[in-house]
């Protein structure tokens, strides 16, 4: 019994993803073998100057300060939603283009430390 244990942990623990709630834009590049039906959680940094809207359809670059990548969704964004904000997409990605059906944006400090 022991035994079954162990070994349920070792494989949950080594399964792609089962310990990072998200990859980076660094990571999703590496893994270089994504297929369109996989789906993803990816955070970085809305690259200022990227977030295009056209009604209902948004699409913005992120950034986690190495790798970019493009995002577009037609789902409603939050209203933290802004340049340099930091977001969360779940979708799926094709090798050029991440489509999220959900873009989560942390809410910013309201506490600034002094200078």
């Amino acid at each position: 019994m022991v035994v079954i244990l162990i070994g349920l942990v070792v494989w949950a623990t080594t399964r792609q993803g089962s310990i990072s709630f998200y990859m980076t834009p660094t990571e999703l590049l590496a893994a270089g073998d994504a297929q369109p039906s996989d789906s993803y959680r990816v955070n970085g940094e809305v690259v200022p100057g990227s977030i295009s809207k056209d009604g209902l359809s948004t699409s913005f670059t992120i950034s986690d300060g190495t790798t970019e990548i493009d995002v577009v969704t037609d789902r409603p964004l939050p209203d933290t939603f802004m340049e340099r904000s930091d977001v969360v997409a779940r979708g799926n990605y094709d090798g050029a283009v991440f489509t999220a059906d959900e873009v989560l944006a942390k809410c910013p400090s309201k506490f600034k430390a002094k200078a």
